[in-house]
């Protein structure tokens, strides 16, 4: 299966009073096409800086070494005009908290269209046309009088929602999402992750889904890569990796799952 995005050796370390921490400790991995690879892990093990790193998003108290590599591309080897074209166009990321994607001063509509009037090279006219299809394709309901609103007047959720219609409007090769879910209430995560399912099944996209809930990568990935404290500890493909785990983290995290689902059918039931 052709591989899509390839991750070697990568290291990062962050300056703190001229002292270099490492942050992430020689990681290698693959995203083959039309897949979607799950990256799982507790908090601080470096996932999000795995994958911020991949997007030159870290500022410059950060060091990065190794190689990224996007269709024979070597993106850390790319000047920062073409990684900006990169962005957006061949890999979109959505981020863990929505409130802080959407600046508060301007509405929904402005914002929108100015992001598909930079990546898409088209008109007003047209990036209008293509925000109000980007809040329908997400069932939103009302679309027009949504995209008057601003930031502040929405649920994390609907943000969220928003938020992958603009990506999948964009259609890039791979879609990077940073624990998605974490800022969505109860009642719409389960919107969001079915969201996530159609993405999957209906776009000819990869997908590297980010989370510290086993349960939500295990639903969505093919591939999965258990992370703990900045290394890989385990990868392989998803089903095979949480039925036969060979990492005593990977046995954690299965485990600590398992009792939490437990609990909440005792309490249910």
């Amino acid at each position: 299966m052709e591989e899509i995005l390839k991750v070697n050796h990568l290291k990062v370390s962050h300056r703190d009073h001229k002292v270099f921490k490492n942050i992430i400790w020689d990681i290698s991995f693959t995203l083959k096409k039309n897949r979607c690879l799950g990256i799982v892990g507790e908090s601080g093990s470096g996932k999000s800086i795995t994958c911020k790193a991949i997007l030159d998003l870290l500022d410059k108290s950060f060091d990065v070494k190794g190689e990224v590599i996007l269709n024979d591309i070597h993106l850390l080897k790319a000047d920062k005009r073409k990684i900006r074209q990169i962005r957006g166009k061949e890999i979109s990321m959505i981020l863990q908290n929505p409130m802080t994607a959407f600046d508060p001063l301007y509405p929904i509509q402005e914002q929108m269209m100015e992001t598909f009037i930079e990546n898409l090279d088209i008109s007003k006219k047209e990036a209008l046309v293509l925000s109000l299809k980007a809040l329908e394709d997400m069932n939103i309901l009302c679309p027009k009088d949504v995209l008057k609103k601003y930031p502040y007047q929405l649920s994390g959720g609907m943000l969220q929602r928003i938020m992958i219609g603009i990506t999948l409007t964009l259609k890039p090769s791979i879609i990077i999402a940073d624990e998605p879910t974490t800022a969505v209430d109860a009642i719409n995560v389960g919107k969001v992750m079915e969201e996530f399912e159609r993405i999957k099944e209906t776009y000819d996209t990869s997908m590297i889904f980010i989370s510290h809930d086993l349960g939500a990568v295990a639903r969505i990935s093919d591939d999965i890569l258990v992370m703990k404290e900045g290394e890989v500890v385990e990868e392989g493909e998803t089903q095979c990796v949480l039925r036969t785990p060979k990492s005593e983290h990977t046995k954690y995290l299965i485990n600590t799952r398992k009792a939490l689902t437990d609990k909440f059918h005792r309490v249910i039931g």
